[in-house]
């Protein structure tokens, strides 16, 4: 099995190197050269095995030989440890509780995506793709450095992936949208100790740390230097991970219909699509799947695309109560035009330069309709959302997330849709728990029921627990005037970041991971990255009356490269800042920074607060 891009321009690539490359070198995403075919025969040996045998007969499909079965199989099955049902992804029937059994109805299923260590269906792609990319990093001798955007649930899991690898080999930084992640993710984040993890978070929407992010990536030079590699689905090895929780669905969904080879409908709730192109991936190798839905918030781009044809960037980002799905531009969308032209690279590579250069594509009415024989999608903005949440709730008995509530929306409004006489059965996947989103559920059902949920059997106790941890706080990254701006700032910051990462592993200065240093009534934000301390540290203890906070990389250079002559008063304090800060840092003691005394290395460090919950109504972007 060899990878090629989706534009045509890397052919015969490893499926090692397709993982660790994440974007293909001429900006594409990496597919299989020849997609796997599967016969009615193996499928139906296949919905007798256990999930993990699934995971592992596909995955063995795409592998080839770079990896003998038993290391496949170890790397698969450990991928699933921490899920806490049996069945990994259990699919429950949808029916209102007081329905009587009239068989004038297609059945309906919802497939629990979320029974993984962070309570979400990322779990299912990031546990394996990060043991993968460990397997290879050790193999080689080499080191990784993950460079992961999340909406807020693919950094969580990324994280905790890392850290159930256990790797010496592995580091991440984790970038997030500033206001636009719930409380539980954003402790999911920033309760993890360790120096091999970084969060970052920013002024923006979504999507905008995509592009800084892919520059990184496709400067050559510097991924190689850093070993930078991307785990969002963007990445081979996500949409790869994913398709066994569609074989299986499918599987379990059968088992109560007629036969093996009937058609399915499947819903799902649409962000960056990753999903999305895995669940068609499946469709083309041949499992019996007539439509895909998709679920879309009041970031529509993807809704737009298969109701009109118009792939088009909007100007501004809606915050909304379902924001783990607020995209913009979802990569993935050239994955499913790819599969939907008969992967026409040529074509592809058209497209996407258009979309790139000018943020609009429009499809022709042809390609359209060809789009419309396999996908449905409707907009669910955050009143239908509630609605739906609600009737889920009321009608149903069941509790969905917000982002499975937008599937469910996309569920009911789709209904009936179809001429065909013959309607087939459905499955929804709800992709995280109800746990990680009090202010959107409660939105929807009141504060009473809610609390009536998190003191039930049914809240997690892991999530619980996460909520009385101490966090530690993110770095911030400030918008500029324009998004073009902005992500050439991050850019930069990014590329500090990875010089920042020396002996130690990390970006953090103190054990404890807190980055305030208080004296006294005075805090004092200090950004130490590295050896990139800039300037001298006199030029912060004059500015002790400034109140802490966390300064853009492009400020602690402008903040600490303009030094001024300490007064003999301040003598002491400067040389107990330096002292800790030089203490922490291993790497900063060979600097030998004049007058420099490390301060008691056994001293206890102050205790981290939470970072400020932002609420925000609406993120208008900056323009390009």
């Amino acid at each position: 099995m060899r990878y090629c891009s989706t534009r045509g321009g890397d052919a015969g690539v490893t499926f090692s190197d397709a993982l660790a490359r994440g974007y293909a070198a001429d900006g594409g995403l990496y597919v299989p050269e020849e997609l796997p075919k599967i016969s009615p025969e193996t499928l139906s040996v296949w919905s007798k095995l256990d999930f993990p045998s699934l995971a592992l007969e596909l995955l063995k499909l795409f592998v080839g030989d770079e990896l003998s079965e038993d290391v496949l199989s170890l790397l698969v099955r450990g991928s699933y440890d921490h899920f806490t049902h049996r069945d990994i992804v259990p699919l429950i029937s949808f029916r209102k509780t007081e329905m009587t059994e009239t068989g004038s109805e297609s059945p309906v299923f919802i497939a629990e995506l979320f029974h993984g260590p962070t309570f979400c269906f990322k779990d299912l792609g990031q546990q394996l793709l990060v043991r993968l990319l460990a397997h290879f990093a050790e193999r080689d001798g080499k080191k990784r450095t993950f460079l992961v955007s999340t909406t807020g649930d693919t950094g969580p899991a990324a994280m905790r992936a890392v850290a159930d690898a256990a790797s010496s080999c592995l580091r991440i930084v984790v970038f997030y949208p500033e206001g636009q992640i719930s409380e539980l993710q954003r402790r999911q984040m920033t309760t993890i100790s360790g120096r091999q993890a970084t969060v970052v978070t920013f002024e923006g929407g979504g999507d905008d740390m995509d592009l800084p992010l892919k520059r990184l990536a496709a400067d050559s030079d510097f991924a190689q230097k850093h070993g930078l590699c991307g785990i969002n689905s963007y990445n081979l090895g996500r949409p790869l991970a994913q398709l066994p929780h569609f074989f299986w669905s499918y599987f379990r969904a059968v088992d109560h219909l007629a036969q093996l080879g009937s058609e399915v409908d499947f819903v799902i709730p649409a962000g960056a699509l990753g999903n999305t192109a895995s669940a068609f991936m499946a469709r083309q190798m041949g499992l019996p799947i007539r439509c895909l839905i998709a679920g879309v918030n009041q970031n529509d781009i993807t809704y737009r695309t298969i109701s009109t044809g118009c792939f088009h960037r909007s100007d501004c980002m809606f915050k909304t109560l379902s924001d783990a799905i607020n995209i913009q531009v979802p990569y993935n969308m050239e994955r499913i035009f790819y599969y939907l032209t008969g992967e026409d690279s040529s074509l592809i590579k058209t497209w996407m330069l258009e979309m790139e250069n000018t943020g609009r594509l429009t499809l022709s009415e042809d390609w359209r309709k060809r789009m419309q024989n396999i996908f449905d999608s409707a907009r669910i903005d955050d009143d239908a959302m509630c609605e739906a949440l609600r009737t889920s709730v009321d009608e149903y008995g069941y509790l969905p997330c917000p982002h499975s509530a937008v599937a469910l929306g996309a569920h009911f409004a789709t209904t009936g849709r179809t001429s065909e006489s013959t309607v087939p059965a459905r499955v929804i996947f709800a992709t995280a728990s109800p746990c990680k989103f009090e202010a959107s559920v409660t939105t929807a059902i009141g504060h009473e029921e809610w609390k009536k949920y998190e003191e039930s059997p049914a809240f997690p106790e892991t999530a619980r627990a996460l909520l009385r941890k101490e966090e530690r706080k993110p770095f911030v990254w400030r918008a500029k005037d324009t998004l073009s701006e902005s992500q050439s700032s991050w850019e930069k910051n990014g590329r500090a970041i990875m010089g920042g990462f020396g002996n130690s592993g990390g970006l953090y200065h103190n054990s404890s991971g807190a980055m305030p240093e208080t004296l006294g009534n005075t805090q004092i934000t200090i950004k130490v990255l590295g050896t990139a301390v800039m300037g001298s540290v006199s030029a912060m203890v004059n500015r002790r009356a400034t109140p802490a906070r966390l300064m853009t990389l492009d400020e602690a250079h402008t903040e600490m490269g303009q030094p001024e002559a300490p007064s003999t008063t301040q003598e002491d304090l400067r040389q107990q800042i330096l002292g800790d800060v030089l203490a922490a840092n291993p790497i900063l003691q060979r600097l030998n920074l004049p007058g420099a005394t490390p301060a008691d290395p056994g001293a206890q460090a102050p205790a981290p607060t939470a970072p400020p919950q932002q609420v925000v109504q609406g993120v208008p972007l900056p323009q390009k």
